[in-house]
C-alpha cells in the first residue's frame, strides 16, 4: 500500500485475507465479513476519508488522529474507541518510547491508525498472508491485545536484569557510569509505567465490557492480557522502588566516601595547625626572636616540630580518633 493507506484487508474467516487496492475502500460500513483499514495518521487524505463514512462518530474520528493519546477503551456510537501502546522495538529506538496504536471497532470493521510502525501490527498481518491469522473483527482485537502485551515482557525483563546487575556492582564500590546507568533505567521504568497504568485499566474494562461479538475464547484472551499487564505494572512498581534505594544507597557511599575524606583534612589540619602557628611566629622578622644569633637554632626548631608533630600523632592514636 502507499499513501495514507497502510493496509487495506478482507477477511475471509478462516485466517486469511485479502489485501485490496486503495480504489476499493469502503463507503459505507460494512454489514457481513470483517474489513481491517490500517491508516497512517500523519496523512490527511485518511481524516478526509474516515470523515466522509457515515455512522462513524467524529470523536472517534479526532481519536484516531490525535497527536497524543493515552490508553482508553470507550463505548463510541456502534463501535468501540480502542486506544493501546506497544514497547517500541523499532531500530535504534529506546523501547520505553511507546507507540500508541488507535482502533475503532464494530462486529463487522476496523479502522486503526499509526503515528510510527509498530511490530504487533506487523505480525498479524503476516500471519493473515500466512492463512494463520484471526477469523474476525473480534479476533483481531484480542490477538493485537495480547502481542502488545506479550512483547512488553522482554522489555521489563531487560531492565530487572541491568538492575540487578547494577546492585551487585554498586554493592563492590561505586565506579564511573554507574549514576547515568541509574538515572537511565529509572527514567525507562517511569515511562513505561506512565502508559502501563491506564492501559491496565482500559484493558481491564475491555475484558469486562459486554461485547456481544466477542466470543468466550476471545474474552479470555483479553483477561490473560489483562492479568498479564497487571503483573508487569505490579513489576515496574518494584524495580521503581528498586531505583530509589539504590539513589539512596549511591547517596550514603558517596556521603561516606565525604566524610572519610573530610575527616583525614581534619585530622591533618589538627597536627599542622600548631606546627603552622610556630613557623609563622617565629618567621617574623622583628628584633628579639631566639636563637637568631645561633647557628644550631634552625635545626634545634626543627627537631622540636617534629617532636610535636609526633607527639600529637601518638595522643590523636590514643584518643582513637583514628
Amino acid at each position: 500500500m502507499s499513501g495514507f493507506v497502510v493496509h487495506n484487508l478482507e477477511l475471509d474467516g478462516v485466517g486469511g485475507a485479502v489485501s485490496l487496492p486503495v480504489t476499493e475502500l469502503p463507503k459505507v460500513l460494512p454489514e457481513s465479513g470483517c474489513r481491517w483499514v490500517h491508516l497512517d495518521c500523519l496523512e490527511e487524505e485518511g481524516y478526509d476519508w474516515l470523515t466522509s463514512l457515515a455512522d462513524v462518530p467524529e470523536t472517534a474520528v479526532e481519536a484516531l488522529f490525535a497527536e497524543e493519546t493515552r490508553p482508553r477503551a470507550v463505548k463510541m456510537g456502534k463501535g468501540l474507541l480502542l486506544t493501546l501502546r506497544g514497547v517500541n522495538l523499532n531500530p535504534e529506538s529506546n523501547p520505553s518510547d511507546m507507540v500508541s496504536l488507535r482502533l475503532w471497532v464494530t462486529p463487522h470493521f476496523i479502522v486503526s491508525s499509526r503515528r510510527r510502525r509498530l511490530l504487533s501490527v506487523q505480525d498479524v498481518v503476516k500471519d493473515l498472508q500466512n492463512n494463520t491469522g484471526p477469523i474476525n473483527a473480534a479476533d483481531i482485537v484480542a490477538t493485537l491485545t495480547e502481542t502488545l502485551t506479550g512483547r512488553m515482557a522482554t522489555v521489563i525483563n531487560s531492565l530487572e536484569d541491568e538492575l540487578a546487575d547494577l546492585e551487585e556492582s554498586i554493592g563492590e564500590g561505586i565506579e564511573t557510569g554507574q549514576r547515568d546507568s541509574l538515572v537511565q533505567r529509572r527514567l525507562e521504568t517511569i515511562r513505561l509505567r506512565r502508559f502501563l497504568v491506564p492501559q491496565k485499566e482500559a484493558i481491564h474494562k475491555l475484558s469486562q465490557e459486554s461485547l456481544t461479538w466477542m466470543t468466550v475464547d476471545q474474552t479470555a484472551q483479553v483477561q490473560e492480557a489483562a492479568n498479564d499487564i497487571t503483573r508487569y505494572v505490579e513489576g515496574l512498581e518494584s524495580l521503581r522502588e528498586r531505583c530509589l534505594l539504590m539513589q539512596e544507597e549511591f547517596a550514603n557511599l558517596q556521603a561516606e566516601k565525604m566524610n572519610a575524606r573530610m575527616y583525614v583534612l581534619s585530622i591533618l589540619s589538627g597536627i599542622f595547625m600548631p606546627l603552622g602557628f610556630l613557623t609563622g611566629l617565629f618567621g617574623i622578622n622583628i628584633g628579639g626572636m631566639p636563637g637568631t644569633e645561633s647557628g644550631n637554632a634552625f635545626w634545634l626548631f626543627c627537631i622540636a616540630l617534629v617532636v610535636l608533630g609526633g607527639g600529637q600523632f601518638v595522643l590523636m592514636r590514643k584518643s582513637r580518633w583514628f
